[in-house]
């Protein structure tokens, strides 16, 4: 639940925000035209993108380029609360505050990865620290402090660690790439997602993600997920010691019980009896 939002906005849009949240609480971003920056001052999230899972802990923060995402955020112990504050990054605005100074965030490179932690945390926190005054006296956030503080960000993140992959990752942010269908299902296939939410991360409604996928892999995604997840299931109750439970966790099902009937209907015995019978 969201418990108290403050915003700063630029010509009708929202361009840094800061959100104080009782979690647990899943949000569904999609952004489409900007890309986003996020850092965490209490509490965290995980964050899911189309082909990769990353948890960003307290005082930490975290680039995202257009796409779509699940992120579960959690608490901080102490408080109990989850605070985040959002720098969205709209490419006409770097355009205009950039011009021909630094191009690289409207060339089409290729990137990899949808997301990027950043480590570098005094750089980032001095500048956190800088916005609180915008939001207690957001009289004073006028078009031209905006247009500073959002090139200040650009500048800081190109002197942190990881200048060079910040460069190509933001060379592509606007420039959204639609995930294989194949990377997205191959990259969760052991989350705890449902088709809906897989669909989601890979820009498809419901329908159509079904049947691409039978094109793709000539099965249906719940018979070839559950296939998938019984045969790692049955590789780590020969060769590890992790329990039942832990297995089940590990491949995606919260419920051990369930698991269980699933991978007897599969191999018609149950997954304790499956580990001795095959480890003698």
């Amino acid at each position: 639940m969201i418990q108290d939002r403050q915003h700063i906005d630029l010509n009708g849009r929202t361009i840094i925000e800061k959100l104080n949240v009782k979690p647990p609480l899943r949000q569904r971003p999609v952004f489409q035209d900007e890309a986003c920056f996020l850092y965490f001052s209490e509490g965290g999230s995980l964050i899911t993108a189309p082909t990769e899972r990353v948890t960003i802990k307290e005082n930490e923060s975290i680039l995202l380029k257009c796409g779509t995402y699940f992120a579960d955020l959690f608490q901080n112990r102490t408080s109990g609360i989850c605070e985040v504050c959002v720098i969205h990054l709209f490419p006409d605005i770097l355009e205009r505050i950039f011009k021909e100074e630094v191009p690289f965030f409207i060339k089409h490179q290729k990137a990899s990865t949808y997301t990027y932690g950043l480590s570098q945390k005094n750089v980032i926190d001095h500048f956190i620290a800088s916005l609180n005054f915008y939001f207690d006296n957001p009289e004073m956030a006028n078009e031209e402090i905006l247009y500073l503080k959002i090139k200040e960000l650009v500048l800081l993140l190109l002197h942190t660690e990881a200048a060079e992959t910040i460069l190509e990752l933001y060379s592509y942010l606007f420039t959204p790439q639609k995930a294989n269908i194949a990377d997205v299902v191959e990259s969760h296939l052991y989350s705890n997602l449902s088709l809906d939410q897989i669909a989601f991360l890979a820009g498809q409604s419901l329908s159509t993600f079904k049947r691409e996928f039978k094109k793709h892999f000539n099965d249906t995604p719940a018979n070839y997920i559950r296939s998938k997840r019984m045969k790692k299931a049955a590789d780590l109750l020969l060769h590890s010691s992790l329990s039942i439970s832990e297995i089940s966790f590990q491949i995606g099902y919260d419920d051990s019980s369930y698991f269980s009937r699933l991978f007897s209907q599969k191999f018609h015995v149950l997954p304790s009896e499956y580990r001795k019978a095959n480890q003698k």
